[in-house]
């Protein structure tokens, strides 16, 4: 008798997960690990960093801060795809970092395909030098020749000029970028 009712739970067992297996895919949703989103399935490559020109298409000042609209545009021949959040740090005239990297603003990253010449753009805040802890003395901070923006997932930077006042220690956060948006 045992042995039946192992074998009956065991029948049931498989049934609710074939039905409930069955219902899922019914009602449109995923079926297991090899289930994709099919707009993630067909994008085109990521795109690399000699095919992205930064530049900047607009500024607005905020007590305090400096918000600066960043564009993207594929100079590339083929359409790719950026995701996620650039990394930007202020440079020197090397390209070499000054201070803290940026971190990340809150927002969704999502994908956004770039057609060749069209353009997509993130936005950076930077915190004014002297307002900060540890960037208050005028020997704290320096002139940086740009922004050093590496593309969502890697590359070699590219240098953005952008004169603005730096400030010399790491531990001091001026910088926050949002996520690349079409």
């Amino acid at each position: 008798m045992r042995r039946i009712s192992q074998t009956i739970l065991t029948a049931a067992l498989s049934v609710g997960a074939v039905c409930g297996s069955a219902a899922g895919a019914s009602a449109g949703g995923p079926t297991g690990p090899a289930a994709t989103s099919p707009d993630s399935k067909h994008l085109p490559a990521a795109c690399l960093s000699l095919a992205l020109r930064p530049s900047i298409v607009g500024s607005e000042g905020a007590a305090g801060s400096v918000y600066v609209t960043v564009g993207y545009k594929n100079v590339g021949f083929r359409s790719c795809t950026v995701n996620g959040f650039p990394s930007v740090a202020f440079a020197n005239r090397f390209g070499l970092r000054i201070g803290a990297p940026a971190v990340h603003q809150s927002g969704q990253a999502k994908p956004v395909v770039l057609a060749p010449g069209k353009t997509a753009t993130f936005l950076v805040r930077q915190v004014q030098a002297g307002i900060q802890e540890g960037c208050l003395e005028p020997s704290s901070h320096v002139r940086a020749y740009g922004l050093r923006i590496i593309p969502p997932g890697g590359g070699l930077p590219r240098i953005l000029p952008y004169g603005a006042e730096a400030c010399l220690r790491p531990s001091v956060q001026q910088l926050s970028v949002g996520p690349v948006t079409s």
